[in-house]
């Protein structure tokens, strides 16, 4: 064991993991669990498609809750720290009850996890919460979602938030870095900062000829000239859960210029179905979606590893050396997996 690094194994968009049968990423997952280094699992997300935990008497509750169930089961023997966030399908996709959703499935995990509080930050607030590894390295959740929600979203003392109010975030949010400027820190959150891939407003031609491809992959229903407006429209005004809608580009803007002043930095989330390292302005920024489905993605200007193919990111902090991100993804000849990119981040 070296007790200078800390792992942490970021998976996000497993909601679609196989129900009856082992599912070859968590299987992959409990492949990389045995590690003797102290460690985490942080799912980055939509942990449950396609609405999150409805309540009881729901036709899609039984097996919202066995989703969650293989969650627990495949790390039920881990001795590591275990982290949720949400997501917009944990939000019932954004919808006007989605609170509701994302709490229920907050105590419903930590019921399966004996009471433990591994659900941030809690009670859908927006964060940040901060949670302090070691005198090396701390990691920050937050909660992106809350940003771009419709309906009631809770704020302040009196919905048990640390935040009184939006400006309020990040004035703590900044605190939180400043307080740590001297340890690496991973801030975590379910929509990524940037991305080449869908919701980045990145496509390809065969989805302005046949638009709905986007949704479906065998949707090959022709619309020349005009199947080019919804590609454009996601690219430049952004469903709500698009990078480029108008108020995740006011929480990202602002993000980015706090995440700029911390040089130690390393930003994760998932979202996007594949497999990305962005590094920008000294900022590096993780793409870990691919739990559960994998869709396109391509090469951009700032980045240093793309992969459509589902599988997760690995990062090794250390207290000595440069934090080491690695890209593993499932491999049918080898239940430990194929690893497809390693890289000391800067």
């Amino acid at each position: 064991m070296d007790s200078s690094v800390f792992e942490v194994i970021l998976i996000g968009d497993s909601g679609n993991i196989a129900r009856y049968k082992p599912d070859p990423v968590l299987s992959l997952l409990t492949a990389h669990l045995q590690t003797p280094n102290p460690s985490a699992v942080i799912f980055l997300g939509d942990n449950v498609y396609p609405h999150g935990l409805p309540e009881k008497g729901d036709r899609l509750r039984e097996d919202a809750e066995l989703v969650l169930k293989k969650h627990h089961e495949a790390v039920q023997d881990y001795t590591g720290k275990v982290i949720f966030i949400s997501g917009n399908h944990d939000w019932n996709k954004g919808k006007d009850d989605g609170f509701d959703y994302v709490v229920r499935q907050e105590k419903y995990l930590e019921k399966l996890f004996g009471g433990t509080n591994i659900y941030l930050p809690s009670n859908g607030c927006p964060g940040p919460k901060e949670v302090s590894i070691n005198d090396n390295f701390t990691i920050v959740a937050i909660n992106t979602q809350w940003w771009i929600q419709r309906g009631f979203r809770p704020i302040g003392t009196k919905d048990g938030c640390a935040a009184n109010s939006e400006e309020d975030f990040f004035v703590l949010l900044e605190e939180i870095l400043e307080r740590n400027k001297n340890k690496k820190v991973l801030v975590i959150g379910h929509y990524p900062i940037y991305s080449y891939s869908l919701h980045g407003g990145k496509f390809k031609l065969k989805h302005h000829l046949f638009p709905l491809t986007i949704y479906k992959k065998k949707a090959f229903v022709p619309m020349p000239l005009f199947g080019s407006l919804l590609p454009l429209y996601r690219k430049y005004v952004g469903a709500p859960e698009d990078l480029s809608n108008q108020r995740f580009r006011e929480l990202k803007n602002r993000l980015k210029v706090l995440f700029g002043n911390h040089p130690n930095l390393v930003y994760a989330a998932g979202h996007e179905h594949n497999l990305q390292h962005i590094y920008k302005n000294k900022v590096n920024y993780i793409v870990s979606g691919a739990a559960s489905k994998s869709t396109y993605v391509r090469s951009g200007k700032y980045g240093k590893f793309a992969l459509a193919a589902k599988g997760f990111f690995k990062l090794k902090f250390s207290s000595t050396q440069k934090t080491i991100a690695e890209s593993w993804i499932v491999d049918e000849e080898n239940a430990n997996g194929k690893l497809v990119y390693q890289t000391e981040l800067d």
